[in-house]
């Protein structure tokens, strides 16, 4: 029978072993499987780790610098480091500094280096001043105050009229200000030597004391536009965008190189349309008690007028209760204040009410740009304690009305029409920025008078009319005039007004002209002319600040005129210098100290002074007498010439004949008489030809002949002629000259000497080794043999009287003032060339002078001498 085969117990125990093998294979594989699990469980638990501390880390420096740019600290904005600067007797520096809008900080560095006594006395000083429109006029300054009391005084309020404020730099004085103090926009700092008008007078030759002086200029600025302050710890919170207005007239006005056509103003073709608006703003803002807010808004177009009105919210707000504390007046005061580019502080504001006691805050034709209002509230009363609700602040709410008049209109009703001048450049007459402005139309042609035309549009009822017209001083012309002449008809009352970023109205304006005024506005010059039925009206705006001006003319009829629309005519000019400098000066460009923007200024003749040379200094009869006495002196120069020809002297003489003549045709041309060539051509022939007849005279004494002698005047011509075109009226030209006289006569008489007995060599020295005997010989024979040479060689009472009008002339200069200088310098004339026909008067012609070279008894005398020198070099014990 077959069945299954049983294992044998040797199989069944291979077979056991086997399985206890696979068993121990299995567990060891599931023990290192677990392992290995193990393993990859801890490296994903320390990359989660790791990337857990990255981010942490990423989070840290991500918090780190977000707290880094919300932290606000001023900015270097702009650095200005300017060389030493020296001034002159008469001289004057400007420096332009730019302030952005929420500036942080002004600082302005005042190194004194000039070297004499530290004293506060405005005597011996420079004087500094600060204009905040264009470059400052010199006003007297007030000796107590500080240059930051001067600071601040010109920059705390906007002014277009104001010339600036001065003061004394007399110390090394850093002056720090911040936008609380002063004004955003534009400065100027003018250093000035001399205050008085002589300082735009002409000179011929400036002396005096110098100055030297540097400045530096930093301005701050906060990181972030939101804030201000000098520390940037102010937060200054924006209006919505639709108070932020704009128009055409923000951008400067065209620049035109053509004529373009024009009709007459106010006729038919010319109407506008009224399409007037009023933006009204409305908002709650909650304030705690002792804080202060500060809002901004920037105005671009012109608005008539602008109210700011705040009221207390009385509802069951949190802070209801201020306000029924502040209508119970228990101390709590909310001070309202308002003010154009610069923050408001409790001192210093445009517009201040309080809402305790004040109505809101009304700005009647305000001017363009940033406007910042402050909200404070304050407990003034120390003893009353506000309730908790009272202290927990005050719920307001603000109210803003900005009516604006669309089509070029502008009044309180938009019923008076504002026309844009383009600009047009003329031929450089005055200044590079000559130009005038006109308006342009659809039809006509440009006037060749530069003068436009208006109708003054009245109707029945009314007696008044306004038409405004609006230009751009671009930027760099502020160092120029702003020129207004205005013609009207007979019996019409005209007004002529001037206002910078807004339109002028009968109570708000920088400048006014009118027939009755004679000036109004400090650095504005009116004049008013009535020649039969005619009337004009004439303005200066000297030094116009850079940006928009709004021309007013208000023309008043008479009840007695009869009804009908009366003829104007309006010419607006930009140049260079007023009522061209009064006739009695030339108009000329400068710059700043950073050389980039031009300043005009007059430069007057003799006899006038002041910045437009309107200040007479020298009277009519003693300008006269001046001029003869400066003219006349130089006759003397007949002296030397007629002395020159007779001895055959020619160029001498034709050196002494053009000095002579253009001395006198210079200085007439100088007091205001005849000039036959340009000024500076005149000026340097006198400076030239001077030199040269003292150099020539030196040269004829120096004993120069033949080859030499043209050598000498070639090369002395040359370098008078340098010194002479470089500068002038240096006086420092006179003590080259003198070198150069005094060596040409060391080089002659040297050369004419070189074989003679003085430089002869000194064979008959004594054998004697004595230092002392030799050096005794050799001065006793040098000085015989020079007292020889000249004694023969000059006339000495010829020579005597020369050396006298030598002195004199050298006393003139030094005597020299502004006063007396006709006086002094007509004195220099007639000393300097009677010096030089002395002094060529007192050469002895060679064929005169004995000759004394072998003179016998010179031989014995030095034989004497040296017989005297040997005896004394004996010792006592040998004699």
């Amino acid at each position: 029978m077959g069945g299954r085969k049983h294992p044998s117990s040797q199989e069944l125990l291979l077979k056991a072993r086997t399985f206890r093998a696979s068993l121990k294979l299995v567990s060891g594989g599931k023990k290192r499987k677990t392992r290995d699990n193990y393993n990859m469980t801890s490296s994903k638990e320390r990359a989660a780790s790791a990337m857990h501390l990255l981010m942490s880390l990423l989070l840290l420096v991500a918090v780190l610098e977000c707290s880094h740019c919300l932290s606000v600290e001023p900015l270097v904005w702009s650095l200005q480091r300017y060389p030493e600067e020296t001034l002159g007797p008469t001289n004057w520096r400007y420096y332009r500094v730019d302030l952005p809008v929420g500036f942080s900080l002004l600082s302005i560095s005042f190194t004194r280096n000039w070297e004499d006594e530290r004293t506060s006395s405005e005597t011996g000083v420079p004087l500094a001043c600060f204009g905040f429109n264009g470059p400052p006029l010199v006003v007297p300054p007030v000796a107590e105050r500080s240059l930051l009391e001067v600071a601040i005084a010109a920059g705390e309020v906007r002014n277009a009229s104001a010339t600036g404020e001065c003061g004394w730099f007399n110390e090394t004085i850093v002056v720090n200000v911040t936008n609380f103090e002063i004004l955003s926009g534009l400065m100027y700092i003018g250093i000035y030597s001399d205050i008085g008008p002589t300082r735009t007078q002409s000179h011929m030759v400036d002396r005096g004391k110098e100055y030297k002086f540097s400045l530096d200029i930093q301005v701050l600025r906060c990181s972030r536009e939101e804030f201000g302050g000098s520390e940037c710890n102010e937060r200054i919170s924006p209006f919505p965008d639709k108070l932020f207005l704009s128009a055409d007239f923000s951008e400067e006005s065209g620049l035109v190189r053509a004529p373009s056509p024009i009709s007459d103003l106010g006729s038919s073709s010319y109407s506008q349309q009224n399409n007037s608006e009023t933006i009204w703003y409305s908002g709650e803002e909650c304030f705690k008690l002792g804080e202060i807010r500060y809002f901004s808004f920037r105005l671009d177009t012109l608005v008539p007028y602008m109210i700011v009105d705040f009221q207390c919210n009385k509802t069951n707000s949190p802070g209801s209760e201020g306000c029924k504390e502040l209508e119970k007046n228990q101390g709590l005061v909310t001070l309202l204040q308002l003010r154009h580019d610069a923050l408001p502080s409790e001192l210093r504001s445009d517009y201040t009410t309080k809402l305790s006691s004040g109505g809101p805050v009304f700005a009647f034709s305000p001017r363009r740009g940033w406007w910042y209002l402050s909200v404070r509230i304050s407990n003034t009363n120390s003893t009353q304690v506000p309730s908790a609700n009272a202290s927990d602040g005050l719920c307001l709410t603000m109210n803003w009305v900005l009516p604006t008049c669309g089509g070029e209109l502008f009044g309180d009703v938009c019923q008076r029409p504002v026309l844009p001048l383009k600009r047009v450049l003329l031929p450089e007459f005055e200044s590079p920025f000559d130009s005038h402005y006109f308006p342009t139309m659809d039809s006509g042609d440009l006037k060749s008078a530069r003068w436009f035309s208006m109708l003054l549009p009245f109707n029945s009822s009314s007696i008044e009319v306004w038409n405004y017209f609006t230009l751009e001083v671009p930027r760099g012309a502020g160092g120029g005039v702003l020129s207004l002449d205005v013609w009207t008809a007979a019996r019409i009352n005209s007004e002529l007004y001037a206002r910078f970023e807004s339109c002028p109205a009968n109570n708000s304006w920088d400048y006014r002209a009118s027939e009755s005024d004679t000036l109004e506005g400090l650095s504005g010059n009116i004049s008013t002319e009535n020649i039969n039925e005619e009337s004009e009206l004439y303005l200066d705006i000297v030094y116009p600040k850079e940006g928009m001006w709004c021309i007013g003319l208000r023309s008043i009829r008479a009840a007695s005129i009869p009804f009908r629309d009366p003829y104007a005519e309006m010419r607006i000019i930009l140049h260079g210098c007023p009522n061209m400098c009064s006739g009695h000066g030339e108009c000329r460009p400068s710059r700043d100290a950073g050389r980039l923007h031009f300043i005009s200024y007059c430069h007057c003749d003799v006899a006038h002074g002041a910045f437009d040379c309107s200040a007479v200094l020298v009277a009519p009869g003693k300008k006269m007498k001046a001029t003869l006495a400066l003219t006349f002196s130089n006759a003397a120069a007949i002296l030397p010439s007629v002395w020159a020809i007779r001895h055959k002297a020619y160029a001498e003489w034709i050196t002494f004949m053009l000095s002579g003549f253009s001395s006198a045709v210079y200085h007439s041309c100088d007091s205001g008489g005849w000039c036959a060539m340009s000024f500076a051509t005149l000026q340097f022939l006198d400076f030239w030809l001077s030199f040269l007849a003292i150099i020539m005279t030196c040269l004829y004494m120096a004993g120069f002949v033949g080859p030499k002698q043209g050598m000498m005047h070639i090369g002395m011509a040359v370098l008078t002629a340098t010194i002479s075109q470089r500068n002038a009226t240096s006086g420092w030209n006179v003590l080259v000259v003198v070198v150069l006289g005094i060596g040409a006569l060391l080089l002659g008489w040297g050369l004419e000497n070189r074989k003679g007995s003085v430089f002869s060599p000194i064979s008959w020295l004594p054998s004697s080794s004595s230092l002392y005997s030799i050096i005794r010989t050799i001065v006793f024979r040098w000085a015989s043999s020079l007292h020889s040479q000249f004694r023969y060689k000059f006339r000495w009472l010829h020579l005597s009287c020369g050396l006298f009008f030598l002195f004199n002339a050298i006393l003139s200069l030094i005597l020299e003032a502004a006063q007396t200088y006709w006086l002094w310098h007509s004195w220099w004339h007639v000393s300097i060339y009677t010096c030089a026909f002395c002094m060529l008067q007192s050469i002895l012609p060679a064929e005169h002078r004995p000759n004394v070279t072998n003179d016998d008894s010179l031989e014995h005398r030095y034989q004497s001498v040296l017989q005297s020198t040997e005896l004394d070099s004996v010792p006592e014990t040998d004699l």
